[in-house]
């Protein structure tokens, strides 16, 4: 097998000098203003930072629409009652996901939801924030006063889903679903564990707002048989006063 990569190695370095030629040549005859331009994509991409200017214009977008919404208790009570039973099947009746993947394999991409599954996805990770983060800054006031920390596992491969989520804490870990049709089995796959402290209150109905939108989040996109998700009391943390 070594001599495979040897012989490939030395086809790379051979091929190198033509391809650094012809690359030069053609940048040769280009403007000045759009080398620059180039340079500075390029630098952008290799840093990420495209990423994370689209990550802040989505993050920006979905705080002007919960603080154009004013959530209270009331409006978590709602969601949660109007959603809490919501199956596949039941999406998929609706239209509001068409021939998805089987559950557990790949992601659910956005032509394979409709306009109002597009908009539920939408409506459930605001959701989620508000339930998360939500205070009075983003005209959020809903009642707190038991602290939590959600945990949540997920394939590592679809944790971008959650990219809106701040102050979150990520630990790699290994899956070993075994799904009984033995189509999306999740033998020793990397799988990443989040967690999130937040606010409950006694009634805990914050916790099962976000239980419910993580439900829809998954049967909308993320695609999981079983996405695992946690809630606990947090009896003492360096978070809180001393």
């Amino acid at each position: 097998m070594r001599d495979i990569y040897n012989i490939i190695k030395r086809a790379k370095d051979d091929l190198f000098p033509q391809l650094e030629a012809k690359i030069r040549s053609e940048l040769e005859n280009k403007d000045k203003d759009w080398l620059i331009d180039q340079i500075i994509y390029l630098t952008c991409e290799k840093h990420g930072l495209h990423e994370q200017k689209n990550n802040l214009l989505k993050l920006k977008a979905r705080l002007d629409r919960i603080k154009n919404l004013n959530y209270i208790d009331k409006d978590l009570i709602e969601f949660i009652e109007k959603y809490k039973k919501t199956k596949r099947q039941d999406l998929e009746l609706l239209g509001y996901i068409i021939d998805a993947p089987h559950r557990g394999l790949d992601l659910i991409e956005p032509s394979k939801r409709s306009k109002e599954g597009e908009e539920l996805l939408q409506r459930s990770k605001d959701l989620l924030y508000v339930a998360l983060y939500g205070d009075t800054s983003i005209n959020v006031k809903i009642t707190r006063n038991q602290e939590e920390i959600l945990t949540l596992v997920l394939p590592e491969g679809k944790k971008d889903t959650f990219t809106f989520l701040k102050a979150a804490t990520e630990i790699k870990c290994n899956g070993t679903w075994k799904d009984p049709e033995s189509i999306s089995n999740d033998e020793h796959s990397n799988n990443i564990e989040l967690q999130v402290e937040f606010n409950d209150n006694e009634q805990g109905v914050i916790g099962t707002a976000i239980l419910v939108a993580l439900n829809l989040i998954n049967l909308l996109q993320i695609n999981e048989e079983i996405l695992y998700a946690r809630l606990e009391k947090v009896q003492r943390s360096s978070l809180q006063s001393l």
